[in-house]
């Protein structure tokens, strides 16, 4: 029963409508569409209507922003007059309607009934395409969003500044001479091709340009946080170098200039240690970024230096356990000054402590690992390899770059909304890594700097490769010394493997390791301290009608134009 009610209810509403629909009528609707010499239309609408009860006027509604294919054009519609069929002059306001211009006829405290006709002239600009060369008049004459038909519908294009070669027509007939004559229904498509021999304007390739800029600014906006990214990088990100190609030693004439953006450097010749860099140090600089593996590498180093011992635990008979190592504080420490940075690192691995297992790291050491962060780029500060110190300044960019993401993304969201091209969105996501990469880049080492990475990035090449293995047999001697250097440059496995195959012995600081072993005991190493030592609790873990074609090429239904109206 409730069914019925709420379907009979319906029918009653829908037959309200019509009946409040049929108290007007459009008669015929008259367009005369000039082409002007600047290629802008002039297009003049003869609305004939018949009101069977007072109304105040009618109402136009003509897109003026069209998009498609990811572009956008706005034809900067302007009503020039309204008047009656005697040219008296009519009331009128025109308004924005999301995509489209209301014209709304008629006056508040004015109303009017029977015959009324109404001529509307306005000027659009753009909407002249060109195809291979030639021009082309597409445009959908009435629209099909009114409220009643339209009982017939002419058109009559104009072109005093070029030959009209081609018509064609959706939804009428077309006869053309010097003039194109269009006849047919609501919604009625035409298109009109113009000989490429004409006298329109020419417009120069800037005039074009800055158009589709001022009507697809989104795109500007959508990468703007990158091209701001870009420049300040280019000006205050570019590392320094020396004039001099050689990056072994510091030059007399310390003049410096910033790297070339074409340039692309050798990688140097380095077999051994770098002087004056702790291995975490090296890790550091190579990626301007301090990583587990550069505070395990460190702990290496010490025990390098004989302030600890690594031990290794065997694995209990359980599958479960994968075995552990123990980190043993030595007696007489160390055979050689540590950095604050080392100490701070020993202080915290111990305490008062003699001796620590690895595994006993976990959800503990985390809390002083921003504090080891804060002394490595201090340090490196310090030694003045960079002009400023790394972590501050990546935290000042990604601060600027999240203002400028958020701008660009307010300007879009806007443009969005204004024309419906959703493409400058997907270039905001496409920009977003890039812009984010270049202020992690920010940081700008000194000539020192740049000198000290390309050597560091020579050494984890060749390292890697092995290559200086075959070629200088002496620097075995650098083995224990090659060892935390490669835990930080992260090509461990291959300086173990090296070791293996060459019958080297692990070093004495690798308790309870030996050579058949000893890639897995040091892989194993690497991971469980890196694990153990950043794991913390749970707690903490934190619409325009254009197809942006030909009319040629189409079906219909497409071209710029269109919209409705009503009465009011």
């Amino acid at each position: 029963m409730i069914k019925k009610f709420f379907l009979v209810l319906i029918l009653i509403l829908g037959s309200c409508q019509k009946i409040w629909a049929a108290d007007y009528s459009i008669n015929s609707f008259d367009a005369r569409i000039v082409l002007n010499q600047d290629r802008s239309l002039m297009i003049t609408e003869v609305i004939n209507t018949k009101f069977s009860a007072y109304k105040h006027g009618i109402f136009r509604i003509i897109p003026y922003i069209y998009s498609a294919r990811g572009k956008t054009i706005n034809s900067k519609l302007t009503v020039l007059e309204v008047n009656n069929e005697n040219g008296e002059p009519i009331n009128f306001t025109v308004e924005n309607y999301n995509k489209s211009k209301k014209i709304k006829i008629g006056s508040a405290d004015k109303t009017v009934i029977g015959n009324q006709s109404y001529v509307i002239k306005y000027k659009v600009e753009g909407v002249v395409q060109e195809y291979n060369g030639e021009p082309e008049i597409y445009w959908n004459v009435t629209g099909d969003e009114w409220e009643v038909p339209i009982s017939r519908v002419s058109a009559k294009v104009v072109s005093n500044f070029g030959e009209i070669i081609n018509t064609k027509c959706f939804g009428c007939e077309t006869s053309s001479n010097n003039q194109a004559v269009f006849n047919g229904k609501m919604g009625m498509t035409i298109v009109v091709g113009i000989n490429s021999k004409n006298n329109l304007k020419k417009y120069s390739q800037a005039e074009i340009l800055l158009k589709i800029v001022s009507d697809n600014w989104g795109y500007l906006a959508a990468i703007l946080p990158l091209l701001l990214n870009l420049f300040f990088w280019y000006q205050k990100g570019r590392d320094k170098r020396y004039l001099t190609e050689n990056i072994y030693y510091q030059p007399d004439d310390k003049t410096v200039v910033d790297t070339s953006l074409l340039s692309r450097p050798h990688l140097p010749l380095v077999y051994g240690p770098i002087d004056g860099l702790t291995p975490g140090e090296i890790g550091t600089i190579i990626d301007e970024k301090i990583d587990t593996k550069d505070i395990v590498a460190e702990i290496v180093e010490l025990a390098r230096l004989k302030y600890l011992k690594i031990e290794k635990i065997e694995k209990k008979s359980g599958w479960w356990d994968s075995g552990d190592y123990k980190l043993i504080k030595q007696e007489a420490l160390g055979i050689k000054p540590l950095t604050k940075f080392q100490e701070e690192l020993f202080e915290n691995l111990f305490g008062s402590k003699q001796e620590v297992k690895i595994s006993e790291l976990k959800n503990k050491f985390y809390k002083h690992l921003d504090g080891l962060k804060e002394l490595m780029y201090e340090e490196l500060t310090k030694k003045q390899l960079f002009v400023e110190d790394p972590t501050k300044v990546k935290t000042i960019w990604m601060g600027l770059t999240g203002l400028f993401i958020g701008a660009g993304m307010v300007l879009v969201g806007i443009f969005v909304t204004i024309t419906g091209n959703l493409g400058p969105a997907g270039w905001t996501i496409l920009g977003l890594p890039i812009s984010i990469y270049l202020a992690t880049k920010m940081p700008r080492k000194t000539a020192k700097g740049y000198s000290l990475h390309r050597q560091s990035m020579g050494l984890q090449h060749y390292l890697g490769l092995g290559k200086w293995r075959e070629e200088v047999m002496e620097k075995n001697l650098f083995l224990e010394e090659m060892l935390p250097i490669a835990v930080s440059l992260g090509v461990v496995n291959q300086l173990a493997t090296e070791m293996r195959d060459l019958g080297v012995e692990p070093p004495e600081y690798f308790s309870g390791v030996n050579s058949t072993s000893l890639v897995s005991d040091l892989s194993r190493f690497n991971s469980l301290a890196a694990s153990n030592m950043v794991a913390a609790p749970s707690q903490y873990s934190g619409s325009g009608s254009w197809s942006g074609g030909s009319g040629f090429s189409g079906g219909g239904g497409g071209g710029f134009g269109g919209g409705g109206g009503g009465s009011w």
